[in-house]
C-alpha cells in the first residue's frame, strides 16, 4: 500500500503510516530545517506592508514607510530581473538545440490495457 505523504493520515493505524512521517521536526538534519542566513537579522525580514506592496495590494509609499531597505532591495531585484528577461541566447546555442531535435516526432506506444 502506498501512501501520499502530502496528505493527513491521522485516522490510519500508526503501523501503516510511512515511517518517514514519524521523524519529529527537531530530529531532522539541518538542511531540512529553516536555517537563518548569516548577516540577516529579524529587522531585515520582509514586513507585511512590503509583502502587500509586492502582491500589488499596497502602495510603494506605504511599503517604504514600513521598511525602506526592503523596498530598495526588491526594486533592485525587479531592475536586475528585467535586464535578464531581455537577454537573448547566442545564435549558435539556438542552432545547436534545434539541430539536436529529432526530425520526426517519436512514436508513442499505445497505453497498456487493464
Amino acid at each position: 500500500m502506498m501512501l501520499d505523504r502530502h496528505e493527513a493520515h491521522d485516522n490510519l493505524n500508526q503501523q501503516v503510516r510511512d515511517p518517514r512521517d514519524a521523524t519529529a521536526p527537531a530530529e531532522r538534519p539541518a538542511p531540512d530545517r529553516e536555517v537563518p542566513l548569516p548577516g540577516v537579522s529579524a529587522a531585515d525580514q520582509t514586513t507585511d506592508a512590503v509583502q502587500r506592496w509586492l502582491d500589488g495590494d499596497a502602495t510603494e509609499a506605504e511599503a517604504r514607510a514600513e521598511n525602506e531597505q526592503a523596498v530598495a532591495f526588491w526594486m533592485r531585484v525587479n531592475t536586475d530581473a528585467g535586464v535578464m528577461r531581455q537577454a537573448k541566447a547566442p545564435a549558435h546555442l539556438t542552432a545547436n538545440i534545434m539541430a539536436a531535435l529529432p526530425a520526426t516526432a517519436p512514436v508513442v506506444n499505445a497505453p497498456l490495457a487493464d
